[in-house]
């Protein structure tokens, strides 16, 4: 008998050692029976992945994955080639504009002719005739950046005069290059903002990537937690029927370990569901409906948690300020949404001024013509220029006003995501402590149990197990939190693209951090 009871202790894992001494002690184990494996019938848990292909995945694979497949990011990206066209028509405003026209044409003339002949008496009538014309006419347009503009036109098959040209520059309304330019800068701003716009998705796609890889994280270590859980409290339930079983115990002391195994095995189904949930928000990120089991390194969270943690014990609140202020695509977004409200205040202070032209026209051929002159012309009654010059003007102060918001809120959401990241990284070091406690809590209960002291029961000391998983459970908890938190605070700052720059292949566009400044644009 002594024999058959060491076999059943000894059959469990060692990583229940104390557990087991303290249901097994020595003056009750010499007589107890080999106790039958319950059988009672436990709830399926799915722990094959079926058809599934297994993909080890690392963060920056994730990246990579998501920048070349996310559906979203690629329709943006797709966005980019209509929007370099529509720049680069623009940036053709100054280009000489070559204009042919062919004509073509067939004229049918019906007449009637009026006869007698006197031999029969008789009237004749007649005939219809088609005549065949043509032309061709080659006109071209060129204007200047200083508003000159240029106008000629060639007739070769006309006889006479066969060459027209005009010549017209504004002297006040449309003199100048700023004015002139101001359509083709508002463009290259354009452009720029629509670079930003990628960016802007770019960081935010990544971003969720991150926080969707932490997930995956969360989920395998909570089924690991979940597992681990499960098999103590399946042998400590083992151990107890043997008691019941060998009339050490009475039958209702199964109650709570059977209680607290369902409620083990039912927190690994809610587990493994999460762990599914992650997984298919991995595939919908990245655009694929293939059915892929991601996996990520057992190593990963804790190698993610030290580079966060040595890259945010380095942060400082004002360079993180000065580094949202050049990086943020939102502010920058307004800086050139203010640059193009300048251009649309100068056209508009223009459009206010006289039209004078001075023109010169004429035709050069069999008789030549040519005339100067001076063209002034304004439109008396219409308020539109002047409401146009108002709103523009009130327009630009009220971008002043949204830039110095937009500054303000910069710096409070910079410093609350820096402040809120390093309080995450102090509750994880508290986390760490209260598993260490309820770890040594356990391991003392469980001697104490075993000893017969300190009026150790068993239901206190399955409360001391479940306190050791919500501990890990909280511990896993705050890690991710801190990690989430650096991830936000990167992209609070507009850094997340420079952050993983050297690990992930981010393209040209992405990679040259947003394209031609305002500055470059104004001239400046």
């Amino acid at each position: 008998m002594r024999i058959l009871t060491v076999l059943v202790c000894e059959g469990l894992s060692a990583g229940f050692a104390l557990g087991l001494v303290a249901l097994c002690p020595p003056a009750l184990a010499e007589s107890l029976p080999l106790a039958a494996p319950p059988t009672a019938a436990e709830p399926a848990v799915p722990e094959d992945l079926g058809d599934s292909k297994v993909v080890n995945l690392t963060l920056p694979d994730l990246l990579n994955l998501t920048l070349a497949g996310n559906r979203d990011l690629r329709n943006q990206t797709l966005g980019r080639i209509v929007q370099r066209q529509q720049l680069a028509a623009a940036e053709q405003t100054f280009s000489p504009r070559f204009t042919p026209t062919l004509r073509v044409d067939a004229t049918r003339s019906q007449f009637t002719s009026i006869g007698i002949d006197e031999n029969l008496g008789s009237v004749l009538l007649g005939g219809d005739r088609t005549d065949l014309n043509q032309q061709l006419s080659l006109d071209t347009t060129l204007t200047t950046p200083l508003g000159t503009r240029f106008e000629l036109g060639l007739t070769p098959f006309e006889s006479g005069q066969s060459l027209q040209f005009r010549v017209s520059q504004p002297l006040l309304r449309g003199f100048g290059r700023a004015v002139n330019e101001a359509p083709v800068s508002q463009a290259r701003l354009g452009e720029t903002r629509n670079q930003l716009a990628l960016r802007s998705t770019a960081i935010d796609t990544l971003t969720t990537a991150i926080l969707s890889y932490n997930d995956l994280i969360n989920a395998e270590a909570q089924v690991d937690i979940q597992t681990q859980a499960l098999g103590r409290r399946r042998q400590q339930l083992e151990i107890l029927q043997a008691l019941v079983q060998a009339g050490r115990r009475a039958p209702v002391d199964l109650y709570d370990p059977e209680r607290s195994l369902a409620d083990a095995q039912r927190n690994l189904v809610d587990a493994r569901n999460q762990l599914d949930q992650a997984n298919s928000a991995l595939l919908n990120l990245i655009g694929t409906d293939q059915d892929l089991r991601f996996v990520a390194s057992v190593n990963a969270i804790a190698q993610l948690f030290e580079a966060a943690a040595a890259r945010v014990a380095t942060y400082d609140a004002d360079t993180l300020v000065a580094a949202a202020l050049t990086q943020r695509t939102d502010y920058r977004q307004a800086q050139l949404q203010r640059q193009q409200q300048e251009l649309d205040l100068l056209v508009a202070r223009d459009n206010l001024r006289w039209q004078l032209n001075a023109v010169a026209d004429g035709t050069l051929g069999d008789s030549d013509r040519s005339a100067v002159g001076l063209v002034a012309t304004r439109t008396f009654g219409d308020p539109q220029p002047e409401t146009s010059r108002v709103a523009s003007d009130i327009a630009l102060q009220q971008q002043d006003n949204t830039l110095a918001q937009l500054q303000d809120q910069i710096r409070n959401d910079v410093t609350a995501g820096l402040n809120e990241a390093k309080a995450s990284l102090l509750q994880v070091d508290a986390a760490e402590r209260a598993t260490l406690n309820a770890r040594r809590q356990l391991e003392a209960a469980q001697e104490q149990f075993r000893l017969g002291r300190g009026g150790v029961t068993l239901f206190q000391l399955i409360n001391q197990e479940e306190s050791l998983v919500n501990a890990q459970t909280n511990e896993l908890a705050a890690r991710i939190t801190f990690l989430n938190n650096v991830a936000r605070l990167d992209q609070t700052v507009g850094t997340t693209l420079e952050r993983w720059a050297g690990e992930v292949e981010l393209g040209v566009e992405l990679g040259g951090g947003g394209g031609v400044g305002g500055d470059e644009v104004m001239g400046r």
